[in-house]
């Protein structure tokens, strides 16, 4: 571990709060394993007992302030206390691991250029509250992300991000020495961010080491103070503003206009939500244009919400990311059609909406066949869908059944998926007493009823290994990653030849795909992580169109394939997880636009 030896001081700040002070500097001493640290509490003047607790602790220095100066002016005192790196923590923190120390200080001396680090932060829940933050424009009104997510772990990886909370903060002692202590303008609020823009600006990277977690109790002090929070965070957010307003706003180098649907959990809104901060984290200026005539909607996601209110600005390129019937709403100084067909064509009146715009993004290389098969005569580029690898990864959390081994297939109960094809391969391949079961996580467009009924027509035998259904359950997106670690082998058993993000995410995931092989699925297809299902043209719904029937006689055989060499089938799928993360994640993918925007 390089550099994990450097002595460093942990400057822990209360202002009464006893308990959670207790709680806070005993965890610190009795669980942190690094061989060289040292405490220095510092006191705000707490009248409940707390400073004379901490006077009390053997092998702690600490400092009394004979008045509540504030956390920065707090924090100060402790950073002037000592000439070593400093961990900034909260007193209402607690460690739930013990080598949280080092793990940060190895982050911090990765590369000479980082100077800030901080960490992943649960509340008294367990949920993940932190893992970095973000200043949204034109609110600029400083947010953490997640948010407030179930740990399911997410964001477990180092990662340079925009900023971080000082409730638990390393800071390595030459950048002090450079930019100086926190700026005591502030009281309290806005001063992490702020220092976070000086050591930028200072030629230093702020990052997130993904593989530390610390509790946060989360504005303890201030709630058990009964502290003015809104007044002394407006006063805070007016001196940030000042100092560091034109430099934000300066950031954004280029302008694009987005237009989609973005609100629900299709796969154009989640595709976008991704694609919108990578914009962001690019320096790219997004407004946004609604599909679904949400604009005055107000969103859950704070940076998105900020693109909207931004307004619309025509004289910028725009992307039109929806369905090709949807086209003609495209109204930007340039124009891109970035959309899909789930056939083997694309239709007549899609193609002539298509050939009016400057130009057309497809999804995948079969689908700019069609496109150019279908007599679109303007640029067709391929502009894959991504993965978020920081949801979809072989670390986030699974609940396997015990016993069993268990394909999974998500459906949208409809034409576009052959689940007659597929629940028949599995009851006719796999036997009672074989320790396999399909789970259809199944989205119907009536709750229930069709489903059963359709099942029921189907006269399953009863001998024969049993099939899960999970009705209409809503599993945030997030959360999917869950799903697919929960699972042996994701089916994809689909006839159309658009996204199915599903296989990409599951595969990012380390967990083998059986999937048809054609369309977007198909350019997947390995053999080996991936097991393709050979496919028959079939009659699409829309007269003169067609689709693919995935062989049922190969559906049974890969599934037995994956089933028998189930060890081999997780190494390859495993092998291929961190190109699939890399290749297409969301950051890659809108660079890739970027350049053919440029």
């Amino acid at each position: 571990m390089a550099e994990a030896t450097r002595p460093v001081t942990v400057i822990v700040l209360s202002w009464n709060g006893l308990d959670v002070t207790r709680a806070c500097v005993s965890s610190v001493l009795e669980r942190t394993t690094h061989p060289d640290f040292r405490v220095i509490a510092v006191d705000n003047a707490s009248t409940d007992g707390t400073l004379e607790y901490l006077r009390g602790v053997e092998g702690i220095t600490v400092i009394g302030n004979a008045e509540n100066v504030g956390f920065v002016k707090g924090n100060n005192a402790g950073i002037t206390a000592c000439d070593t790196d400093v961990v900034l923590l909260n007193n209402d923190t607690e460690m739930v691991q013990g080598d949280w120390l080092e793990r940060m200080q190895e982050t911090a001396y990765s590369a000479p250029d980082i100077g800030v680090v901080g960490c992943r932060l649960v509340n008294a829940e367990g949920d993940l509250v932190h893992a970095g933050t973000y200043m949204p424009v034109p609110s600029y009104w400083g947010q953490e992300y997640p948010g407030d997510e179930r740990d399911i772990n997410q964001y477990t990886g180092d990662a340079e991000v925009e900023g971080v909370i000082f409730a638990c903060a390393y800071i390595k002692r030459e950048l002090i020495d450079e930019v100086g202590p926190l700026d005591e303008e502030y009281f309290s609020y806005f001063e992490d961010t702020d220092y976070c823009m000086k050591a930028r600006r200072a030629g230093y990277r702020v990052m997130r080491c993904g593989g530390a977690t610390v509790k946060h109790l989360e504005n303890a002090s201030t709630d058990l103070n009964r502290m003015d929070f809104s007044g002394t965070f407006r006063r805070s957010r007016e001196v940030f503003l000042s100092k560091w307003k034109d430099a934000i706003d300066g950031r954004y180098t280029r302008r694009l206009t987005w237009h989609s649907y973005i609100s629900g959990e299709d796969v154009y809104s989640r595709a976008s939500a991704k694609l919108l901060w990578a914009f962001d984290r690019a320096a790219v200026d997004v407004n946004l244009g609604f599909l679904e005539g949400a604009e005055r909607a107000e969103l859950a996601d704070f940076r998105i919400n900020d693109m909207k209110n931004r307004g619309r600005d025509r004289d910028r390129p725009q992307v039109l990311f929806g369905p090709a019937d949807m086209l003609e709403r495209a109204d930007g100084a340039r124009n891109v059609g970035f959309v899909f067909t789930p056939y083997d064509r694309f239709k007549p009146e899609w193609v002539k909406e298509m050939n009016r715009l400057d130009e057309i993004w497809v999804p995948g290389e079969s689908q700019r066949e069609a496109a150019l098969a279908s007599g679109v005569k303007k640029e067709v580029a391929v502009m894959p869908l991504g993965v978020d690898p920081d949801y979809f990864h072989p670390g986030i959390k699974g609940y396997p059944l015990e016993g069993r081994f268990a394909f999974l297939s998500c459906v949208e109960w409809g034409p576009e998926v052959a689940w007659e094809a597929l629940i028949k391969a599995f009851t006719d391949e796999f036997s009672l007493d074989e320790k396999a079961v399909l789970v259809l996580k199944v989205t119907s467009p009536a709750p229930g009823a069709e489903v059963e009924e359709a099942v029921e027509a189907m006269g399953l035998p009863f001998d024969r290994a049993p099939v899960v259904f999970v009705m209409d359950h809503d599993v945030p997106a997030y959360q999917s990653g869950v799903l697919y670690r929960s699972a042996d082998c994701l089916v994809h058993a689909g006839r159309s030849a658009g996204p199915a993000p599903e296989v990409a995410e599951a595969l990012a995931c380390g967990v083998p795909v059986v999937a048809t092989d054609w369309g977007c699925a198909g350019e997947l297809v390995d053999g080996e992580a991936v097991r393709g299902v050979e496919s028959v043209k079939a009659p699409a719904p829309e007269p003169g169109l067609t689709w693919a029937d995935p062989y049922y006689g190969r559906l049974r055989s890969a599934m037995r394939e994956v089933y028998e060499g189930a060890p081999e089938a997780r190494r390859a799928a495993l092998a291929a997880s961190e190109r699939v993360r890399s290749e297409l994640s969301w950051d890659r993918i809108a660079s890739r636009m970027l350049e053919r925007l440029a």
